[in-house]
């Protein structure tokens, strides 16, 4: 299944030495990665309030170049207006949700989850606020203190230790660590 990485993911990849190592571990099968354009703006917007140096912009500039950016269009308006209006629990397409209160959704979030009901694009996040849409509207496959989301189990859960001394992620909790190679 194809990918869509959310902004936080861009992030993530940029803050890593081996960001090559990241991308493999995030799509170990090579699928075709997807960006929305409002992630693009949001990351140089964080680029530019951060003064981020000459390296790490580009590792973003080589990062982007190697991604397929979609724009938004016409074509996004109606899913836009699904999603929002389920968010808020409102959609009369729908007689339950899973969620007991409205989710208030970013514009930016509602732009990028359109884009990944549109083109059924599996969505690749730190974020909680997508949870709702998994399944649903399309699959959600988060990373974060909860672990990982996605064909209904959890994997692991984890926070992320980067040493740069070393080629491998460490990802655990408690006692529990598990070591992944980022080798190329």
């Amino acid at each position: 299944m194809n990918l869509l990485f959310d902004t936080n993911i861009l992030l993530f990849i940029v803050r890593a030495n081996n960001y090559k190592g990241i991308i493999n571990f995030l799509n170990p099968d090579n699928n075709p990665i997807y960006i929305s354009i409002a992630s693009e703006a949001e990351i140089k917007s964080i680029a530019m309030q951060n003064n981020w140096g000459t390296n790490r912009i580009n590792k973003l500039d080589n990062f982007l170049d190697q991604v397929n950016i979609i724009e938004i269009n016409q074509l996004y308006i109606n899913t836009y207006v699904e999603i929002e209006s389920f968010s808020q629990k409102r959609n009369n397409q729908f007689l339950e949700y899973g969620f007991s209160s409205p989710r208030n959704m970013g514009k930016n979030d509602l732009w990028i989850a359109s884009l990944a009901a549109l083109l059924s694009l599996r969505l690749i996040t730190t974020d909680d606020d997508f949870d709702h849409l998994n399944s649903i509207f399309f699959e959600v496959h988060k990373f974060g203190s909860s672990g990982i989301l996605g064909e209904g189990k959890e994997i692991i859960s984890f926070f992320c230790v980067f040493i740069k001394a070393t080629e491998h992620i460490y990802f655990g909790t408690g006692l529990h660590i598990m070591r992944y190679s980022i080798v190329q």
